[in-house]
């Protein structure tokens, strides 16, 4: 079998170790990277004639678009390429044909890789287009809740767990347990992270690499290598970070005898928000749209993301304030208390979506994603915020759409048979990250869905 890795920056490293495993089990690997930097290191271990560059220079090209693949929409939700619209529409137009080339001549069967960066959204989205090719692009993905197992995701939504007409993971029964709520691993190490980023040794750090341009790539698509434009954006962030002390936010003590809905921001730019979330992904008009459907003695709660403080500005939660009913709470309060005393949750795509439906509280998506699936958690739309006369026709409709849903224990059922067991979104410095027996997992988990899969047809 023939499969490909799509290099993304430390995860480049995890893939690298997983695409060895695999290699001394005679399994062809191949690679596409984004920069000379990446595909330098790459050579260094696999054949060149394996690796493609998909690298800046491409945008000079005048290469034939092979399918109308939303371009527009790539550029705008690309955390990089907003900054640099210049080039970066014909960045993706360019890159088309020489991935679908690669991936045709070398009758690549797999294509592993994120759906975070606009190139990557891309090549999933020409995969699908293309059926010809008789090849995937898959997403690793973390089911976040439990810890410790992933799936292979085929779309850039999060939603569509990708199987074939065989069980995926034969071994799921024994590994098989009632999901219970339990904050993912995941989110201490984040806010291990956040600390050392907001300390002083962290900001000096952060300096450092700015004016070392330590690890900007020249001719890497997703970094922004304009000087200007990366003074401006660091020194909004900074600024950002500082004026969130004049935030004015309430301990969940505030929100006693009261009746509310929760929103959780997401931290921005971040795919689960642009990619998962993309046309929800004015956050503010988010927060608004659902104040709009409140009843007057219900509150709407909003809680910032402990790892996102930076992301918006002070305008932003002033303009919230604003909202009759309105609340601020700090981001340091407890997600589980704030689901347990709310009435609803509102989310883009977030964890606390997916632990309410869990705890049996409804919870509201406005991105389609895998744990939609579970009773209690309901993708909506602004059709329904137009709809819908109250909150408790709302409410009414999700109570019917839930005998169409599965129960928890059916749920973990339907997800421990389309998991697998290893660690694949580790935070860089964790105590997860390129951990060696992890590793060992994720090859040995690969290794059954490749050899599960050896015959699968389109």
């Amino acid at each position: 079998m023939k499969i490909c890795f799509v290099s993304n920056f430390h995860k480049t490293f995890l893939f690298d170790k997983i695409a060895q495993g695999l290699e001394s089990q005679e399994i062809e690997i191949f690679w596409i990277c984004f920069s000379s930097k990446a595909f330098n290191y790459l050579s260094s271990i696999y054949d060149k004639k394996k690796i493609l560059l998909l690298n800046k220079n491409l945008s000079k090209e005048t290469n034939v678009p092979i399918g109308d693949y939303k371009i527009n929409e790539l550029v705008n939700g690309d955390r990089s390429l907003r900054h640099q619209l210049i080039w970066g529409f014909d960045y993706l137009v360019n890159i088309q044909k020489p991935f679908y080339d690669f991936v045709k001549n070398n009758e690549i069967k797999f294509v592993f890789g994120e759906t975070t960066y606009a190139h990557e959204v891309l090549m999933s989205r020409i995969l699908k287009d293309k059926k010809e090719l008789k090849s995937h692009y898959l997403h690793p993905q973390s089911v976040r809740i439990p810890d410790g197992r992933f799936f292979f995701l085929e779309d850039e939504f999060q939603n569509k767990i990708f199987k074939s007409d065989k069980i995926v993971n034969e071994s799921w029964e024994n590994e098989y347990e009632i999901i219970k709520v339990k904050p993912p691993k995941r989110v201490k190490q984040v806010d291990k992270e956040v600390q050392h980023v907001t300390s002083f040794k962290g900001k000096v750090e952060r300096l450092k690499r700015f004016f070392s341009q330590k690890n900007i790539e020249k001719d890497h698509p997703s970094l922004v290598t304009n000087r200007y434009s990366r003074t401006r954006i660091a020194l909004q962030e900074e600024a950002n970070r500082l004026l969130y002390s004049l935030v004015h936010t309430h301990s969940i003590d505030h929100l006693n005898d009261k009746k509310f809905v929760i929103y959780t921001l997401h931290m921005q730019p971040e795919a689960s928000v642009d990619v998962v979330g993309a046309y929800y992904d004015n956050q503010l008009q988010n927060i608004i749209n659902i104040w709009r459907i409140l009843p007057e003695d219900w509150f709407l709660v909003i809680k910032e993301h402990s790892n996102a403080i930076g992301n918006r500005g002070l305008s932003f939660f002033r303009t919230v304030r604003k909202l009759r009913n309105a609340v601020i709470i700090k981001e340091t309060a407890s997600s589980h208390k704030l689901i347990d005393l709310c009435q609803l949750v509102f989310t883009v795509s977030g964890t606390i979506a997916y632990e309410a439906a869990l705890k049996g509280k409804m919870a509201f998506t406005f991105g389609d994603i895998f744990f939609n699936k579970l009773k209690g958690c309901h993708k909506i739309s602004l059709d329904h915020f137009r709809n819908f006369s109250n909150i408790k026709e709302l409410t009414r409709w999700a109570e019917e759409q839930n005998e169409k849903k599965l129960g928890v224990a059916d749920f973990s059922k339907f997800l421990f048979r389309n998991s697998y067991k290893g660690i694949v979104d580790a935070p860089v410095g964790s105590e997860d990250w390129l951990e060696e027996s992890n590793s060992k997992q994720l090859i040995k988990s690969f290794n059954v869905f490749l050899t599960s899969h050896n015959d699968c047809k389109r």
